[in-house]
């Protein structure tokens, strides 16, 4: 816009006549691009709506993690070190996620909380957190 309206204003002083229609495109340009942009963003938002619903299960998962975190804290048998090795563990992780999968659609033939309580050995952090939030889990149901 600021473009346009130098060159008015040097073609003015030059050739000593002002084009109106320079003015004219210097102020509708930048009200027709905005509205355009406007316009397509709101189109797309109709036709993609995915956005809203990832961030809607982010939240939820999310929320699952709070609720078994705060199960953990209540049952006070893991340290800090505990806390860091199930965050670094992949297959706790991997078992976490799908226990999030069977609250949210229900346990299938492959997938039950009685075979996730048996994939870590009895010793282990991981199969002590994988016990309390099974209990959790059944308390919500």
């Amino acid at each position: 816009m600021l473009a346009i309206l130098i060159y008015t204003v040097i073609n003015w002083v030059s050739t000593g006549t002002f084009q109106i229609g320079m003015l004219w495109s210097a102020l509708f340009l930048p009200l027709l691009f905005t509205t355009f942009l406007f316009i397509f963003d709101k189109i797309f938002e109709k036709l993609f709506p995915k956005q809203k619903k990832l961030q809607g299960e982010k939240d939820d998962i999310n929320n699952f993690v709070n609720k078994m975190n705060a199960a953990m804290d209540k049952d006070g048998g893991f340290s800090i070190t505990d806390y860091r090795t199930l965050q670094e563990s992949e297959r706790f992780q991997k078992t976490l996620k799908q226990l999030y999968s069977i609250k949210k659609d229900g346990e299938t033939e492959d997938l039950t909380m009685d075979y996730l309580s048996k994939k870590f050995k009895k010793s282990t952090v991981e199969y002590k957190a994988i016990q309390i939030i099974i209990e959790e889990l059944k308390k919500m149901e």
